[in-house]
Protein backbone atom coordinates (compact mmCIF):
# COMPACT_ATOMS: atom_id res chain seq x y z
CA UNK A 1 0.00 0.00 0.00
CA UNK A 2 1.22 3.39 -0.44
CA UNK A 3 1.60 4.45 2.99
CA UNK A 4 2.10 8.23 2.24
CA UNK A 5 -0.45 8.41 -0.48
CA UNK A 6 -3.22 6.97 1.76
CA UNK A 7 -1.92 9.68 4.62
CA UNK A 8 -2.30 12.34 2.13
CA UNK A 9 -5.88 10.69 0.93
CA UNK A 10 -7.35 10.82 5.09
CA UNK A 11 -5.79 14.40 5.39
CA UNK A 12 -8.20 15.36 2.34
CA UNK A 13 -11.08 14.15 3.57
CA UNK A 14 -11.05 15.12 7.13
CA UNK A 15 -10.43 18.76 5.24
CA UNK A 16 -12.75 18.11 2.70
CA UNK A 17 -10.97 18.86 -0.28
CA UNK A 18 -12.91 16.80 -2.48
CA UNK A 19 -10.92 18.00 -5.84
CA UNK A 20 -7.69 16.79 -4.20
CA UNK A 21 -8.81 13.88 -2.63
CA UNK A 22 -10.20 12.76 -6.26
CA UNK A 23 -7.25 13.52 -7.27
CA UNK A 24 -5.64 11.33 -5.25
CA UNK A 25 -7.97 8.07 -5.98
CA UNK A 26 -7.12 8.41 -9.22
CA UNK A 27 -3.15 7.40 -8.66
CA UNK A 28 -4.77 4.61 -7.40
CA UNK A 29 -4.16 4.82 -3.72
CA UNK A 30 -6.00 2.14 -1.81
CA UNK A 31 -9.35 3.48 -0.49
CA UNK A 32 -9.61 1.33 1.73
CA UNK A 33 -6.60 1.30 4.10
CA UNK A 34 -6.65 2.12 7.51
CA UNK A 35 -4.41 5.33 8.85
CA UNK A 36 -2.51 5.16 12.39
CA UNK A 37 -6.01 6.00 14.07
CA UNK A 38 -7.28 2.70 11.90
CA UNK A 39 -9.90 4.81 10.48
CA UNK A 40 -10.78 4.45 6.18
CA UNK A 41 -11.62 7.64 4.43
CA UNK A 42 -14.71 6.37 4.15
CA UNK A 43 -15.35 6.57 7.61
CA UNK A 44 -13.98 10.53 7.83
CA UNK A 45 -16.16 10.93 5.19
CA UNK A 46 -19.19 9.69 6.92
CA UNK A 47 -17.94 11.30 10.17
CA UNK A 48 -18.01 14.89 8.37
CA UNK A 49 -21.35 14.36 6.49
CA UNK A 50 -19.91 15.71 3.34
CA UNK A 51 -22.40 14.01 0.56
CA UNK A 52 -19.40 14.20 -2.70
CA UNK A 53 -16.94 12.41 -0.55
CA UNK A 54 -19.26 9.60 0.66
CA UNK A 55 -20.37 8.77 -2.51
CA UNK A 56 -16.59 9.23 -4.22
CA UNK A 57 -15.46 6.61 -1.44
CA UNK A 58 -17.54 4.44 -2.22
CA UNK A 59 -16.87 5.24 -5.97
CA UNK A 60 -14.38 4.14 -5.67
CA UNK A 61 -14.46 0.45 -4.28
CA UNK A 62 -14.77 1.84 -0.48
CA UNK A 63 -15.91 -2.16 1.90
CA UNK A 64 -19.21 -0.12 3.25
CA UNK A 65 -18.80 -2.24 6.59
CA UNK A 66 -14.80 -2.23 6.90
CA UNK A 67 -14.26 -2.37 10.89
CA UNK A 68 -11.37 0.10 12.18
CA UNK A 69 -10.90 1.21 15.34
CA UNK A 70 -12.75 -0.04 18.76
CA UNK A 71 -14.58 -2.47 16.33
CA UNK A 72 -16.23 1.19 14.38
CA UNK A 73 -17.82 0.75 10.83
CA UNK A 74 -18.87 4.10 8.63
CA UNK A 75 -22.30 3.53 9.70
CA UNK A 76 -21.26 3.60 13.19
CA UNK A 77 -19.10 6.83 12.47
CA UNK A 78 -22.32 8.73 10.96
CA UNK A 79 -24.61 7.57 13.74
CA UNK A 80 -22.90 8.94 15.80
CA UNK A 81 -22.10 12.54 14.31
CA UNK A 82 -25.83 12.11 13.64
CA UNK A 83 -25.04 12.60 9.69
CA UNK A 84 -28.75 11.19 8.89
CA UNK A 85 -27.86 11.84 4.51
CA UNK A 86 -24.81 9.38 5.07
CA UNK A 87 -26.77 7.10 6.91
CA UNK A 88 -29.29 6.86 4.17
CA UNK A 89 -26.57 6.48 1.89
CA UNK A 90 -24.86 3.85 3.15
CA UNK A 91 -27.42 1.45 3.92
CA UNK A 92 -28.36 2.15 0.02
CA UNK A 93 -24.82 0.77 -0.44
CA UNK A 94 -25.66 -2.19 1.79
CA UNK A 95 -24.40 -1.46 5.64
CA UNK A 96 -24.82 -4.17 7.82
CA UNK A 97 -27.10 -2.37 9.80
CA UNK A 98 -26.66 -5.23 13.02
CA UNK A 99 -23.02 -5.52 13.03
CA UNK A 100 -21.30 -4.66 16.48
CA UNK A 101 -18.21 -3.34 17.42
CA UNK A 102 -16.51 -4.62 20.37
CA UNK A 103 -17.92 -3.17 23.48
CA UNK A 104 -21.46 -5.00 21.40
CA UNK A 105 -23.00 -1.77 20.27
CA UNK A 106 -24.91 -1.56 17.34
CA UNK A 107 -25.88 1.68 15.41
CA UNK A 108 -28.88 1.73 16.43
CA UNK A 109 -28.03 1.99 19.91
CA UNK A 110 -25.53 4.96 18.75
CA UNK A 111 -28.17 7.00 17.34
CA UNK A 112 -30.54 6.06 20.30
CA UNK A 113 -27.47 7.43 22.53
CA UNK A 114 -27.12 10.83 20.62
CA UNK A 115 -30.76 11.02 20.08
CA UNK A 116 -31.62 10.98 16.91
CA UNK A 117 -34.95 10.09 15.89
CA UNK A 118 -34.58 9.67 12.21
CA UNK A 119 -31.90 7.91 12.22
CA UNK A 120 -33.59 5.63 14.50
CA UNK A 121 -36.14 5.41 12.41
CA UNK A 122 -33.78 4.68 9.52
CA UNK A 123 -32.10 2.20 10.95
CA UNK A 124 -35.02 0.16 12.30
CA UNK A 125 -36.58 0.41 8.54
CA UNK A 126 -33.50 -1.04 7.45
CA UNK A 127 -33.90 -4.59 9.87
CA UNK A 128 -32.01 -2.93 12.89
CA UNK A 129 -32.45 -5.36 15.93
CA UNK A 130 -34.62 -3.35 18.52
CA UNK A 131 -34.20 -5.45 21.69
CA UNK A 132 -30.45 -6.00 21.17
CA UNK A 133 -28.19 -5.86 24.36
CA UNK A 134 -24.74 -4.57 24.29
CA UNK A 135 -21.77 -5.94 26.87
CA UNK A 136 -23.08 -3.52 29.79
CA UNK A 137 -26.57 -5.62 28.52
CA UNK A 138 -27.94 -1.73 27.80
CA UNK A 139 -30.45 -2.17 24.69
CA UNK A 140 -31.34 0.94 22.38
CA UNK A 141 -33.99 1.84 24.78
CA UNK A 142 -31.93 2.28 27.83
CA UNK A 143 -29.02 4.43 25.65
CA UNK A 144 -31.82 6.51 24.84
CA UNK A 145 -32.64 7.20 28.44
CA UNK A 146 -29.19 7.80 29.39
CA UNK A 147 -28.76 10.40 27.01
CA UNK A 148 -32.11 11.75 28.17
CA UNK A 149 -33.64 11.47 24.32
CA UNK A 150 -37.69 11.55 25.22
CA UNK A 151 -38.61 10.97 21.82
CA UNK A 152 -36.01 8.67 21.09
CA UNK A 153 -37.54 6.43 24.25
CA UNK A 154 -41.29 6.97 22.94
CA UNK A 155 -40.03 5.82 18.89
CA UNK A 156 -38.51 2.46 20.12
CA UNK A 157 -41.55 1.88 22.67
CA UNK A 158 -43.77 2.34 19.96
CA UNK A 159 -41.59 -0.01 17.18
CA UNK A 160 -41.85 -2.45 20.38
CA UNK A 161 -38.57 -1.84 22.66
CA UNK A 162 -39.13 -4.11 25.67
CA UNK A 163 -38.70 -1.78 28.84
CA UNK A 164 -37.74 -4.81 31.23
CA UNK A 165 -35.03 -5.90 29.78
CA UNK A 166 -31.58 -5.76 31.67
CA UNK A 167 -31.47 -3.38 34.68
CA UNK A 168 -34.87 -2.37 33.98
CA UNK A 169 -35.36 1.11 31.82
CA UNK A 170 -37.72 2.66 34.23
CA UNK A 171 -35.53 1.98 37.33
CA UNK A 172 -32.50 3.77 35.04
CA UNK A 173 -34.36 6.24 33.96
CA UNK A 174 -35.18 7.31 37.41
CA UNK A 175 -31.82 6.54 38.68
CA UNK A 176 -30.51 8.90 35.83
CA UNK A 177 -33.23 11.73 36.76
CA UNK A 178 -34.52 11.90 33.45
CA UNK A 179 -37.95 13.28 34.62
CA UNK A 180 -39.14 13.48 30.85
CA UNK A 181 -38.19 9.78 29.94
CA UNK A 182 -39.66 8.53 33.41
CA UNK A 183 -42.97 10.51 32.09
CA UNK A 184 -42.92 8.84 28.12
CA UNK A 185 -42.29 5.05 30.02
CA UNK A 186 -45.47 5.84 32.94
CA UNK A 187 -47.25 7.05 29.93
CA UNK A 188 -46.47 3.66 28.18
CA UNK A 189 -47.97 1.89 31.26
CA UNK A 190 -44.33 0.95 32.49
CA UNK A 191 -44.93 -1.20 35.67
CA UNK A 192 -43.78 1.26 38.49
CA UNK A 193 -43.38 -1.65 40.87
CA UNK A 194 -41.13 -4.17 38.59
CA UNK A 195 -38.27 -4.18 41.25
CA UNK A 196 -34.71 -4.25 38.67
CA UNK A 197 -32.12 -6.76 39.23
CA UNK A 198 -31.14 -5.54 42.76
CA UNK A 199 -34.53 -6.27 43.96
CA UNK A 200 -35.29 -2.31 44.56
CA UNK A 201 -38.30 -0.44 42.83
CA UNK A 202 -37.89 2.37 40.48
CA UNK A 203 -39.53 4.30 43.98
CA UNK A 204 -36.47 3.43 46.30
CA UNK A 205 -34.38 4.43 42.88
CA UNK A 206 -36.02 7.41 43.30
CA UNK A 207 -35.60 7.85 46.96
CA UNK A 208 -31.50 6.77 46.35
CA UNK A 209 -31.61 9.57 43.83
CA UNK A 210 -33.20 12.09 46.04
CA UNK A 211 -35.62 13.80 43.28
CA UNK A 212 -39.16 14.29 44.85
CA UNK A 213 -40.71 15.24 41.13
CA UNK A 214 -40.09 11.81 40.35
CA UNK A 215 -41.13 10.04 43.77
CA UNK A 216 -44.11 11.94 43.09
CA UNK A 217 -44.98 10.60 39.58
CA UNK A 218 -44.50 7.28 40.89
CA UNK A 219 -46.57 7.87 43.44
CA UNK A 220 -49.37 8.91 41.25
CA UNK A 221 -48.73 6.20 38.96
CA UNK A 222 -49.21 3.43 41.36
CA UNK A 223 -46.03 2.26 43.16
CA UNK A 224 -46.35 0.59 46.26
CA UNK A 225 -44.91 2.63 49.26
CA UNK A 226 -43.95 0.14 51.38
CA UNK A 227 -42.37 -2.49 49.03
CA UNK A 228 -38.64 -3.56 50.83
CA UNK A 229 -35.77 -5.36 49.19
CA UNK A 230 -34.26 -8.30 50.23
CA UNK A 231 -31.96 -6.29 53.17
CA UNK A 232 -35.84 -5.23 54.55
CA UNK A 233 -35.03 -1.54 53.28
CA UNK A 234 -37.74 -0.02 52.01
CA UNK A 235 -38.21 3.74 49.76
CA UNK A 236 -38.20 5.59 53.15
CA UNK A 237 -35.74 3.99 54.81
CA UNK A 238 -33.33 4.87 52.05
CA UNK A 239 -34.48 8.23 51.68
CA UNK A 240 -33.57 8.30 55.33
CA UNK A 241 -30.23 6.83 54.97
CA UNK A 242 -30.18 9.39 52.30
CA UNK A 243 -30.52 12.20 54.29
CA UNK A 244 -33.19 13.36 52.62
CA UNK A 245 -36.23 15.30 54.67
CA UNK A 246 -38.28 16.05 51.80
CA UNK A 247 -38.59 12.73 50.71
CA UNK A 248 -39.09 10.63 53.88
CA UNK A 249 -42.26 13.70 54.77
CA UNK A 250 -43.76 12.59 51.15
CA UNK A 251 -43.41 9.37 51.45
CA UNK A 252 -44.82 9.07 55.20
CA UNK A 253 -47.72 11.35 53.31
CA UNK A 254 -48.41 8.71 51.30
CA UNK A 255 -48.85 5.98 53.87
CA UNK A 256 -45.25 4.63 54.42
CA UNK A 257 -44.73 2.87 57.54
CA UNK A 258 -41.88 2.94 59.80
CA UNK A 259 -40.06 -0.57 59.65
CA UNK A 260 -36.56 -1.22 61.31
CA UNK A 261 -37.82 1.90 63.80
CA UNK A 262 -34.52 0.89 66.52
CA UNK A 263 -31.89 1.62 63.63
CA UNK A 264 -34.17 4.87 61.93
CA UNK A 265 -32.79 7.41 63.95
CA UNK A 266 -29.14 6.56 63.99
CA UNK A 267 -29.78 6.15 60.35
CA UNK A 268 -30.67 9.57 60.17
CA UNK A 269 -27.86 11.09 62.03
CA UNK A 270 -24.90 9.13 59.81
CA UNK A 271 -26.54 11.29 57.02
CA UNK A 272 -25.95 14.57 59.12
CA UNK A 273 -28.97 15.87 58.13
CA UNK A 274 -30.25 17.59 61.22
CA UNK A 275 -33.91 19.26 59.74
CA UNK A 276 -34.29 15.16 58.94
CA UNK A 277 -33.99 14.25 62.44
CA UNK A 278 -35.56 16.62 63.94
CA UNK A 279 -38.46 15.35 61.76
CA UNK A 280 -38.26 12.01 62.40
CA UNK A 281 -38.60 12.97 66.41
CA UNK A 282 -41.38 14.82 65.66
CA UNK A 283 -42.87 11.81 64.86
CA UNK A 284 -42.29 9.78 68.27
CA UNK A 285 -39.24 7.75 67.24
CA UNK A 286 -37.36 7.28 70.19
CA UNK A 287 -34.40 9.55 70.49
CA UNK A 288 -32.09 6.67 72.62
CA UNK A 289 -33.60 4.15 69.76
CA UNK A 290 -30.22 1.41 69.17
CA UNK A 291 -29.73 -0.39 65.92
CA UNK A 292 -28.32 -3.53 65.37
CA UNK A 293 -24.25 -2.46 66.65
CA UNK A 294 -26.26 -0.87 69.32
CA UNK A 295 -25.47 2.43 68.24
CA UNK A 296 -28.01 5.46 69.09
CA UNK A 297 -28.53 8.66 66.89
CA UNK A 298 -25.57 10.05 69.42
CA UNK A 299 -23.58 7.31 68.81
CA UNK A 300 -23.90 8.16 64.63
CA UNK A 301 -23.22 11.90 64.77
CA UNK A 302 -19.80 11.66 67.25
CA UNK A 303 -18.52 9.26 64.77
CA UNK A 304 -19.10 11.53 61.87
CA UNK A 305 -18.25 14.70 63.66
CA UNK A 306 -21.04 16.09 62.99
CA UNK A 307 -21.22 19.07 65.96
CA UNK A 308 -24.66 20.17 65.00
CA UNK A 309 -26.41 17.06 65.07
CA UNK A 310 -24.48 16.58 69.07
CA UNK A 311 -26.26 19.54 69.63
CA UNK A 312 -29.83 19.06 68.54
CA UNK A 313 -29.42 15.41 69.97
CA UNK A 314 -28.69 16.27 73.56
CA UNK A 315 -30.98 19.80 73.22
CA UNK A 316 -33.82 16.91 72.70
CA UNK A 317 -32.75 15.03 75.75
CA UNK A 318 -30.82 12.16 74.35
CA UNK A 319 -28.80 10.21 76.92
CA UNK A 320 -24.92 10.65 76.62
CA UNK A 321 -23.60 7.45 78.12
CA UNK A 322 -25.65 4.94 76.17
CA UNK A 323 -23.30 1.90 75.83
CA UNK A 324 -22.74 0.15 71.95
CA UNK A 325 -22.55 -3.69 71.75
CA UNK A 326 -18.83 -3.17 71.23
CA UNK A 327 -19.07 -1.36 74.71
CA UNK A 328 -18.49 2.61 73.22
CA UNK A 329 -20.20 5.51 74.62
CA UNK A 330 -20.46 8.34 72.18
CA UNK A 331 -17.69 10.10 74.05
CA UNK A 332 -15.37 7.14 73.60
CA UNK A 333 -15.84 7.39 69.25
CA UNK A 334 -15.59 11.11 69.75
CA UNK A 335 -12.12 10.91 71.47
CA UNK A 336 -11.03 8.03 69.44
CA UNK A 337 -12.08 10.13 66.46
CA UNK A 338 -10.50 13.07 67.57
CA UNK A 339 -13.00 15.10 67.79
CA UNK A 340 -12.66 18.04 70.26
CA UNK A 341 -15.58 20.36 70.15
CA UNK A 342 -17.91 16.99 70.25
CA UNK A 343 -16.10 15.39 73.27
CA UNK A 344 -16.62 18.95 75.05
CA UNK A 345 -20.53 19.03 74.03
CA UNK A 346 -20.93 15.60 75.86
CA UNK A 347 -19.05 16.20 78.97
CA UNK A 348 -20.50 19.86 79.09
CA UNK A 349 -23.78 17.52 79.29
CA UNK A 350 -22.63 15.39 81.61
CA UNK A 351 -20.74 12.27 80.13
CA UNK A 352 -18.75 10.03 82.43
CA UNK A 353 -14.89 10.90 81.16
CA UNK A 354 -13.58 8.14 83.25
CA UNK A 355 -16.22 5.72 81.89
CA UNK A 356 -14.10 2.17 80.86
CA UNK A 357 -14.34 0.16 78.29
CA UNK A 358 -12.45 -2.93 79.11
CA UNK A 359 -9.77 -0.46 80.46
CA UNK A 360 -9.82 2.09 77.90
CA UNK A 361 -11.12 5.24 78.64
CA UNK A 362 -11.52 8.61 77.09
CA UNK A 363 -7.94 9.40 78.15
CA UNK A 364 -5.89 6.37 77.29
CA UNK A 365 -7.85 6.55 74.08
CA UNK A 366 -6.45 10.34 73.38
CA UNK A 367 -2.86 9.13 74.61
CA UNK A 368 -2.91 6.47 72.63
CA UNK A 369 -4.55 8.40 69.15
CA UNK A 370 -1.97 11.06 69.81
CA UNK A 371 -4.84 13.88 70.18
CA UNK A 372 -2.78 16.33 72.33
CA UNK A 373 -5.79 18.64 72.52
CA UNK A 374 -8.26 16.01 73.69
CA UNK A 375 -5.59 15.16 76.27
CA UNK A 376 -5.27 18.53 77.75
CA UNK A 377 -9.47 18.82 77.55
CA UNK A 378 -9.63 15.57 79.57
CA UNK A 379 -7.31 16.81 82.11
CA UNK A 380 -8.83 19.61 82.50
CA UNK A 381 -12.36 18.27 82.64
CA UNK A 382 -10.83 16.24 85.58
CA UNK A 383 -10.23 12.47 84.11
CA UNK A 384 -7.93 10.83 86.37
CA UNK A 385 -4.29 11.07 85.11
CA UNK A 386 -3.11 7.68 86.49
CA UNK A 387 -5.40 6.23 84.47
CA UNK A 388 -3.55 2.31 83.37
CA UNK A 389 -2.98 0.32 80.23
CA UNK A 390 -2.56 -2.95 79.75
CA UNK A 391 -0.03 -4.97 82.18
CA UNK A 392 -0.59 -1.98 84.71
CA UNK A 393 1.37 0.38 82.71
CA UNK A 394 0.58 3.85 83.24
CA UNK A 395 -0.34 6.94 81.24
CA UNK A 396 3.08 8.56 82.40
CA UNK A 397 4.72 5.73 81.54
CA UNK A 398 3.44 5.65 77.87
CA UNK A 399 4.37 9.28 77.52
CA UNK A 400 8.08 8.38 78.78
CA UNK A 401 8.31 5.42 76.63
CA UNK A 402 7.10 7.06 73.94
CA UNK A 403 9.43 10.57 74.70
CA UNK A 404 6.09 12.60 74.48
CA UNK A 405 7.67 15.28 76.43
CA UNK A 406 4.27 17.75 76.17
CA UNK A 407 2.44 14.89 77.20
CA UNK A 408 4.44 14.04 80.43
CA UNK A 409 4.28 17.75 81.44
CA UNK A 410 0.61 17.69 81.55
CA UNK A 411 0.46 14.33 83.54
CA UNK A 412 2.90 15.83 86.12
CA UNK A 413 1.56 19.42 86.22
CA UNK A 414 -1.91 16.95 86.60
CA UNK A 415 -0.36 15.10 89.88
CA UNK A 416 0.25 11.79 88.09
CA UNK A 417 1.92 9.72 90.31
CA UNK A 418 5.67 9.63 89.28
CA UNK A 419 6.96 6.58 91.20
CA UNK A 420 3.65 4.42 90.17
CA UNK A 421 4.93 1.09 88.95
CA UNK A 422 3.56 -1.68 86.53
CA UNK A 423 3.06 -5.15 86.91
CA UNK A 424 7.13 -5.39 86.32
CA UNK A 425 7.66 -2.75 88.94
CA UNK A 426 8.82 -0.14 86.79
CA UNK A 427 8.15 3.32 86.67
CA UNK A 428 8.13 6.10 84.41
CA UNK A 429 11.69 7.82 85.40
CA UNK A 430 12.90 3.37 83.95
CA UNK A 431 11.04 3.63 80.65
CA UNK A 432 12.80 6.95 80.10
CA UNK A 433 15.74 5.59 80.55
CA UNK A 434 14.99 1.88 78.99
CA UNK A 435 13.94 3.73 75.67
CA UNK A 436 17.45 6.15 75.89
CA UNK A 437 15.32 9.70 75.93
CA UNK A 438 17.48 12.31 77.85
CA UNK A 439 14.95 14.97 77.44
CA UNK A 440 12.32 12.80 79.17
CA UNK A 441 14.64 11.51 82.23
CA UNK A 442 15.75 15.40 82.19
CA UNK A 443 11.82 16.53 82.98
CA UNK A 444 11.14 13.89 85.60
CA UNK A 445 14.35 15.11 87.22
CA UNK A 446 13.26 18.75 87.12
CA UNK A 447 9.49 18.93 87.64
CA UNK A 448 9.19 15.33 90.39
CA UNK A 449 10.82 16.55 93.22
CA UNK A 450 9.26 13.50 94.74
CA UNK A 451 11.02 10.84 91.75
CA UNK A 452 12.60 8.12 93.57
CA UNK A 453 15.66 7.87 91.76
CA UNK A 454 16.58 3.71 93.70
CA UNK A 455 13.32 2.59 92.92
CA UNK A 456 13.89 -1.10 91.69
CA UNK A 457 12.02 -3.35 89.23
CA UNK A 458 11.27 -7.47 89.65
CA UNK A 459 14.69 -7.87 88.44
CA UNK A 460 16.15 -5.14 90.59
CA UNK A 461 17.36 -2.84 88.00
CA UNK A 462 17.25 0.70 88.75
CA UNK A 463 16.66 3.01 86.28
CA UNK A 464 20.51 3.84 86.25
CA UNK A 465 21.15 0.14 85.95
CA UNK A 466 19.34 0.57 83.13
CA UNK A 467 20.45 3.23 81.32
CA UNK A 468 24.17 1.54 82.17
CA UNK A 469 23.17 -1.83 80.68
CA UNK A 470 22.18 -0.12 77.57
CA UNK A 471 24.62 2.28 77.40
CA UNK A 472 23.01 5.56 77.39
CA UNK A 473 25.68 7.33 78.98
CA UNK A 474 24.23 11.00 79.21
CA UNK A 475 21.25 9.03 81.24
CA UNK A 476 23.68 7.83 83.48
CA UNK A 477 25.49 10.84 83.92
CA UNK A 478 22.33 12.51 84.65
CA UNK A 479 21.07 10.64 87.25
CA UNK A 480 24.44 10.01 89.11
CA UNK A 481 24.41 13.80 89.35
CA UNK A 482 21.25 13.94 91.09
CA UNK A 483 22.68 10.91 93.41
CA UNK A 484 21.64 7.52 92.43
CA UNK A 485 22.51 4.42 93.10
CA UNK A 486 23.34 1.44 90.77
Amino acid sequence: MNVAGHILLCQAIRQQEVETARLILGKGVDVNGLDGDRTSPLMYASQNGNSELVNLCLGAGAKVDLVGRHGLTALMVAAMAQQEWVVERLLLAGAKVNLVNEDGTTALMVAAYKGSVEIVEQLLAAGATLNQSDRDQDTALNLAIQGRHPAVVRLLLTKGANPYQGYGSLVLAVSERAIACVDVLLAFGVNPNLPSSDGRTPLMHAAMAGSVDIVEKLLAAGAEVDFSDLNGDTALILAIEQGDEAIAARLLAAGATFTQTESLLPLAALSGCVPLVQFLLSRSLAIDSQDESGDTALHAAALEGYRDMVHCLVDAGARVDVVNVQGDTPLLIAVYQGHGAIAATLLDNGADINFSNDGETALTIAVKEKHNNLIELLIDQGANPNQRFAKGKTLLMQAADQGNLSLMKTLIAAKADVNARDDFWATPLMWAAHRGFTDAVQLLLDHAPDLDLNATNKRGDTALKIAQFNKCEAIAALLKQKGASS
